[in-house]
């Protein structure tokens, strides 16, 4: 099960009413994380640590673990001394991560006999360094990664990169985890989002979180801009990990039949055609199907065959590149164009079901 979090950040002005709503409304979706930071350079050192003891305690009372991002100027904002991860323990951290400005032997110090679980960053080690980290005694089976996020624009990773520095990890067993911007209250300074890859900096959280799960190059994905939109929480939450859903516009209104078997739970063929996904079962109630074809066929049209295919009425398919019109063939829905990437995600034998986008 690909985990999900939110993420909150101390320091930048969230009222407590709003950050306890935000933390109830992800517990109430599923979500098992929280995310936050130490060492943003624009946060409000007089209020950082007061804002911060608030939001652990409201994330432990819900149940959310909460790892905590930070380098070495954290630790002046805690009082403590470079290294003590106790003090954040004693906060109610469950696990920190290390972003920057950490020597290799700190890290492997830290998580081989540290105080609380390390992060490891995702985006930064390479698959040399991590070989290092292991060989000098990190347990692969007591670490876990994460990316970066990225606030600049044109600054982030590409997904080769990304799937890159992913593999490497999970190679070995650690788990890794993403962020998704999102764009209702993106933060500061620049407003850009704060997606690890590049191409998700103008994406809504749901599509980018789509690509992540069912991408299968993490583990967990995090909301990285704080105060995401609610109806995106919800659905983030409500992803199902082994079934990709695609959002579709309807074509015209469809007959019964057409509707039922439009919105039925599919498994692509595990012999698929050249160019399309293809359903592997035909549902009762074919005869049905009026014949209502002759409709040119755009990659990423919803198809299905009525009678005049004839023993093929009924067949499915999701067309992954352009075809002209066939009368036998009816046009019965069309992916919306912000999901047509999915379709390279529906592999043979993949299962994946459509939805009436809203």
């Amino acid at each position: 099960m690909v985990g999900r979090g939110i993420s909150l950040y101390p320091g930048l002005g969230c009222p407590a009413e709003a950050a306890l709503a935000y933390l109830e409304l992800a517990r109430r979706a599923g979500f098992s994380r929280l995310f936050t930071s130490l060492h943003i350079p624009e946060a409000d050192g007089g209020q950082l640590l007061a804002e911060f003891r608030r939001m652990v305690g409201q994330a432990a009372a819900l149940g959310l673990a909460v790892t905590a991002d930070i380098s070495p100027r954290a630790f002046p904002a805690l009082g403590a001394a470079r290294g003590d991860l106790a003090a954040l323990r004693r906060l109610g951290v469950a696990a920190v991560r290390l972003d920057f400005g950490f020597s290799e032997d700190e890290i492997a110090a830290w998580a081989r006999h540290g105080d609380l679980p390390v992060v490891l960053n995702a985006s930064t080690i390479d698959e040399a360094a991590l070989e290092r980290l292991l060989a000098a005694g990190v347990a692969a089976g007591a670490v876990e990664a994460c990316h970066n996020y990225y606030p600049r624009p044109e600054s982030g990773l590409s997904h080769a990169l990304f799937a890159q520095r992913s593999r490497a990890f999970r190679r070995h067993g650690i788990p890794v985890g993403a962020f998704v911007p999102a764009r209702r209250t993106p933060r500061g300074p620049l407003q850009a989002g704060l997606p690890p890859l590049e191409a998700h900096r103008h994406w809504n959280a749901l599509q980018a979180a789509k690509e992540l799960i069912w991408g299968g190059e993490v583990d967990h994905v995090l909301v990285g801009d704080p105060l995401a939109d609610p109806a995106e929480i919800a659905a983030i939450g409500a992803l199902q990990e082994d079934c990709i859903e695609l959002q579709v516009t309807l074509s015209r209104p469809l007959e019964r039949a057409e509707r039922a078997l439009l919105f039925a739970a599919h498994t692509n063929r595990t012999d698929p055609p050249a160019g399309a996904i293809r359903a592997a079962a035909v549902t009762d109630g074919t005869a049905e199907i009026p014949a209502a074809g002759g409709q040119p066929r755009p990659r990423g049209s919803v198809t299905i065959d009525n009678p005049l295919y004839r023993r093929y009425a009924g067949n499915l398919q999701i067309q992954q590149q352009d075809l002209p019109a066939d009368a036998r063939v009816n046009v019965v829905a069309r992916v919306i164009p912000e999901e047509i990437f999915l379709l390279e995600l529906i592999g043979p034998g993949r299962k994946f079901r459509l939805v009436e986008a809203t």
